[in-house]
């Protein structure tokens, strides 16, 4: 018997999730269905609800629906408590267990490329949903200092005052970038939506980082034609979905995918 699994957000057609989990499935012979299902932030909550009605047993949570899946579920993470964001539910007894995979599948991607973390200088671009997401498994890897930076910095400040004390806690130095400082980094990340359109993302001038990491994936974005100008080691975050998706799949079947063979597939 088939297990009902699927991926909800605004816009969804692009999402590669269906093909990824299916393929990880096929690695340990488990049946699933798992679709890929558009709802805007007004349906989100009844049709949460009705999911778990018709007795389906997980789901991943895309833009824009993070947020609010953090305030539907019943229980949630640790982790998904601190990032306010959540991108995996499990239903169990009729609760909704929340939890989230994006930060770790962030790091597991830039480790497997030999980007190292532990004692490095970090900029972190953006300061919504997506830059919270992944906090929590950036500090924990215990870099030197995470700078922050946004279109509207006092976004970059909430954020700083958010997750202080968790970064004193690692010794984990938090500061806001000036962009009139210069500054080398180990690693630049763009976790802004400027590659969905966003017409009003500004980067700042002058970056210097050895390499830059783009939290989305599927197109050349402006951040990314930047790192190829300043001819710096770079990727997209194609390696971030698969890795952010393995973690998903072990909640959900207490197993470890492979994911090298979905590097060359996809």
């Amino acid at each position: 018997m088939k297990k009902n699994f699927a991926v909800l957000g605004h816009p969804i057609s692009h999402s590669l999730s269906p093909r990824i989990h299916q393929h990880f499935a096929n690695q340990f012979g488990i049946k699933i269905d798992y679709q890929a299902i558009d709802v805007d932030i007004n349906n989100f909550s009844k049709t949460l609800s009705d999911l778990k009605d018709k007795g389906y047993e997980g789901l991943n949570i895309t833009l824009p629906l993070k947020n609010l899946a953090y305030e539907l579920c019943d229980h949630l993470s640790p982790k998904s408590q601190k990032t306010k964001s959540v991108n995996t539910i499990s239903f169990v007894n009729n609760k909704i267990y929340g939890d989230t995979t994006d930060g770790l599948g962030l790091v597991k991607d830039l480790l497997k490329r030999g980007v190292i973390l532990e004692g490095k200088k970090i900029l972190i671009i953006g300061a919504g949903g997506a830059s919270n997401g992944v906090m929590y498994d950036l500090v924990s890897q215990h870099p030197n200092s995470i700078f922050l930076t946004n279109r509207t910095i006092s976004k970059s400040h909430q954020m700083m005052n958010d997750w202080m004390e968790f970064a004193m806690e690692k010794n984990v130095a938090i500061d806001i970038f000036d962009s009139n400082e210069s500054i080398s980094f180990d690693l630049i990340i763009n976790a802004t939506s400027s590659s969905l359109g966003a017409e009003n993302v500004v980067f700042p001038k002058n970056l210097q980082g050895q390499f830059w990491y783009d939290m989305m994936y599927g197109k050349q974005t402006t951040f990314l034609s930047m790192a190829e100008k300043n001819k710096v080691k770079f990727c997209d975050g194609l390696g971030m979905l698969v890795e952010q998706a393995a973690a998903a799949f072990y909640i959900w079947h207490k197993e470890k995918p492979d994911t090298k063979p979905l590097y060359k597939i996809l």
